[in-house]
């Protein structure tokens, strides 16, 4: 999994930065290379917050607050990035509704590939998750030009900053605020503006690039979103003004992408890889 992925505030319908804070103890069956977390424990989140925040740490600690089963499915499963939400079949309402927080501890300083890994064993002992494989033709979304002279637009330049990297060693001039109706990022590569559109669009499905873009860039787009999101009584400052300034007659993702950023989502098939949820279970109290 990418730096950003486990360090960027993402976007949902409503608000998603992903975490989870647990207690307790649970000491998780022994997995290949010992991928596993040594103690987790999980607790149902009520406080009705949209805002979802995963923290890799130094030191093998790993907190995620108010995050989903679903979220860490895509996390633990993911490539990457998150494996497409639209591509968890079989799931119960629950899965993606209800919230939780974790707080875990692993051996050593694992990577955050690491960390998405041992989820799985987390979901398999905690949420007795049982699931399997399988190729499917699903709908995706191609992101491609649209111009012939493949222009950008007005809102999209190349950049000289690479923002890819850990938070503490990142260059000056490195930002990022991602939440339904803005985007501002600066030093972005593509496969980023990729995973944050799996998000926003409605079904979720995966989006592909086929733009051929490499290096970073510099990003800033304003849209109206399908469904107003509200302002959580946790926002930031900086989060609630972002949600309050949303224009409800601005323009749709799709025509904000195209006029802003000379770029456009056509939607097509592809035969990808499906995750079939064959039980999963209501976390039981630590």
């Amino acid at each position: 999994m990418s730096n950003a992925l486990l360090r960027t505030s993402v976007a949902r319908q409503a608000l998603l930065v992903v975490g989870v804070a647990c207690s307790a103890g649970l000491m998780l069956r022994a997995q290949s290379r010992n991928l596993i977390f040594e103690v987790a424990s999980v607790k149902p989140n009520k406080s009705g917050s949209d805002r979802v925040n995963i923290m890799p740490q130094p030191g093998g600690r790993f907190t995620a607050t108010n995050v989903s089963a679903m979220d860490l499915i895509t996390i633990a499963y993911g490539t990457g990035r998150p494996f497409p939400r639209s591509n968890v079949l079989n799931g119960p309402s629950w899965l993606g509704r209800d919230r939780f927080d974790i707080v875990a501890k692993a051996e050593g300083n694992p990577s955050q590939d690491e960390f998405s890994l041992m989820l799985r064993p987390l979901l398999a002992e905690r949420f007795r998750l049982a699931l399997h494989t399988e190729t499917r033709e699903r709908p995706v979304y191609l992101l491609t030009w649209v111009r012939r002279d493949e222009s950008f637009g007005p809102n999209l330049r190349r950049s000289n900053l690479n923002c890819a990297g850990p938070r503490d060693r990142l260059p000056a001039g490195c930002e990022m605020l991602s939440v339904p109706g803005t985007l501002k990022a600066r030093g972005m590569p593509i496969e980023g503006l990729l995973r944050m559109l799996t998000g926003w669009v409605d079904d979720h499905r995966d989006v592909w690039d086929r733009t051929g873009l490499s290096g970073t860039f510099d990003m800033d787009m304003k849209w109206t979103p399908d469904r107003m999101p509200s302002v959580p009584p946790d926002a930031t400052p900086e989060l609630a003004q972002a949600l309050r300034s949303i224009d409800q007659d601005g323009p749709s993702l799709f025509t904000a992408i195209q006029e802003q950023l000379g770029l456009k989502l056509v939607s097509d098939k592809d035969a990808t890889d499906a995750l079939i949820i064959d039980h999963v279970e209501q976390p039981s109290p630590d």
